[in-house]
């Protein structure tokens, strides 16, 4: 994605390493921040808090531990939660039902699901739910993780998670769709 002497350029200080490095990967950092925030104001937000990161933090990567583009997806991530927990634009469904494990939706019927039904997925998915989804899912946190993250428990992460899949299975999904993933 970018070349180490990009990255050692850039945390010298250098102006135009720190435009290519941009260049290079402001359109990964905005598909990842796409799916978090629907809003333009608020993905714009996002790309600069994100990018702030980025050359704050870039002194810290270790090439050593990882891929530059995993250390990059990780901020990215990270600062989209802060900024969604933040904003407190983000609102959970609490109830008193007891979530049965053993009624659980399964997250097979997603591999099947093009780009076009995950996106429209998203956008009209509650951000709560979509929250949690894209955590879980997604980028693969763990409900411990999600918990730290969003200033929420561990059970509200796990039931949220159920809600949304549940969500999808009842919203987006549709009967065809449903026979197809072996979900009727």
């Amino acid at each position: 994605m970018v070349e180490q002497n990009i990255i050692h350029l850039c945390i010298r200080g250098d102006r135009e390493a720190t435009k290519s490095l941009y260049q290079q990967c402001a359109p990964y950092v905005y598909a990842i921040i796409k799916n978090y925030f629907v809003e333009d104001v608020d993905r714009k937000d996002a790309m600069q808090e994100v990018f702030a990161q980025v050359y704050m933090s870039l002194k810290n990567f270790d090439f050593t531990k990882g891929s530059f583009q995993n250390w990059l997806s990780k901020l990215a991530v990270n600062q989209c939660a802060t900024l969604i927990r933040k904003s407190k634009k983000i609102s959970f469904v609490y109830s008193l039902e007891t979530i049965d494990t053993a009624d659980d939706v399964s997250t097979e019927f997603l591999n099947h699901l093009n780009v076009t039904d995950l996106e429209n997925m998203l956008k009209n998915m509650p951000v709560g739910y979509k929250t949690i989804f894209l955590l879980s899912v997604i980028d693969e946190y763990n409900h411990k993780e999600i918990s730290e993250l969003l200033g929420i428990s561990q059970e509200t992460s796990r039931s949220q998670l159920f809600r949304a899949l549940k969500w999808i299975k009842n919203n987006i999904l549709t009967d065809s769709k449903m026979v197809q993933y072996g979900l009727f």
